[in-house]
């Protein structure tokens, strides 16, 4: 049984970590390395292996339910559920390591991680605590060839229910919400073949553009919440997706990049709209105007990050630039040391 308060101790310890270098962003390595030789830093090998020795021992503690999205921080439910979803910061070490270094320890972990929440969790159809298994949803990638045919068919099944039911949920905000939905269903359909998702995930792509990007480079994100933070999150799967469906359907999100939508948005302007506040060259001062009740209580019960005018950390958008980098380098950031930014430049 788990023990929370021991537990507790561990994520705040985790949590007070240099997370530097951050491997919790997944893309597929093959997909990178196929038109760019790319050799890792030494210190980031070191990272990475560093992080795998440290979790190499844990065991998976699995949900069959999570309490996450609309709940403060400090929520005695949101604290268990976030303890519980360490696993998927471990997931990611294992990814990575399995993809930089094609062995065999970390690949069994990921799969023993992996298993463990595919047969336990059960996908509610919810944006924001569905794509906290991303993780999951990439680790298929490698273990599809390792799986047996029962495996293969839970999993598959798993991933199939939770695109599914993203899908069928109604009246999902037009912000970054939507563009988590997008990134789950059209990651799924790309690594299960599933054309109709995939047509669905690229609709509701434009669909997004023409509805929540305005020609000043400013998202529904922005006018809602006066948040940079949750424009760029709203920024990032779309991203990812594009950067997955180029590995599999080759140049095609190209045009994504540049699509414009019916109020003169594109993907191009509000990442362009990011661009200076990612440099340093200028400062957002966040939750000023706010829209959001959730927002406001976060503030209220003083939760730092969330106070009115607390100014946007240029670092926080380098790993969407460094997505971003992958289509057009005028996102590079040459001072990034995240594992995307020396992958994707």
């Amino acid at each position: 049984m788990i023990t929370y308060l021991g537990l507790f101790f561990s994520l705040l310890f985790l949590q007070a970590r240099d997370p530097e270098p951050d491997f919790m962003t997944l893309v597929i390595l093959e997909g990178v390395k196929r038109d760019k030789g790319i050799e890792l830093p030494p210190h980031i090998k070191e990272s990475l292996i560093e992080e795998f020795k440290s979790f190499a021992a844990d065991e998976p503690v699995p949900l069959d339910k999570v309490h996450y999205e609309g709940l403060l921080n400090t929520h005695p439910d949101r604290v268990k559920t976030v303890i519980h979803l360490e696993d998927m910061d471990k997931l990611a070490i294992f990814y990575w390591h399995h993809a930089v270094f094609l062995d065999k320890a970390s690949l069994d972990k990921m799969k023993t991680f992996a298993l463990a929440w595919v047969n336990t969790y059960i996908p509610d159809g919810n944006p924001i605590n569905d794509n906290k298994f991303m993780p999951v949803i990439y680790a298929y990638h490698y273990l599809k060839p390792h799986l047996s045919f029962a495996e293969d068919e839970i999993y598959v099944d798993w991933m199939t229910q939770m695109a599914k039911r993203e899908i069928q949920r109604e009246k999902v905000p037009l912000n970054n919400w939507e563009t988590k939905r997008i990134n789950l269903v059209g990651t799924i359909a790309l690594l299960t073949g599933n054309a109709g998702y995939s047509e669905w995930a690229l609709n509701q792509f434009r669909y997004y553009i023409d509805n929540a990007l305005y020609s000043d480079g400013t998202s529904s994100d922005i006018k809602q919440r006066d948040a940079l933070s949750y424009h760029v999150s709203a920024m990032k799967p779309l991203l990812q997706f594009m950067i997955t469906m180029d590995f599999f359907e080759k140049d095609k999100p190209k045009n994504l990049l540049s699509f414009e939508g019916e109020n003169g948005g594109s993907l191009i302007k509000s990442l362009d709209y990011i661009l200076p506040y990612a440099t340093g060259d200028q400062v957002y001062y966040q939750w000023k105007n706010s829209k959001v009740k959730l927002d406001h209580e976060r503030a209220k019960a003083g939760i730092e990050k969330y106070q009115p005018g607390t100014p946007y950390k240029a670092e926080d958008a380098h790993e969407a630039l460094a997505l971003a980098s992958w289509f057009d380098e005028k996102y590079r950031i040459d001072a990034c040391d995240l594992i995307l930014c020396h992958l994707l430049r």
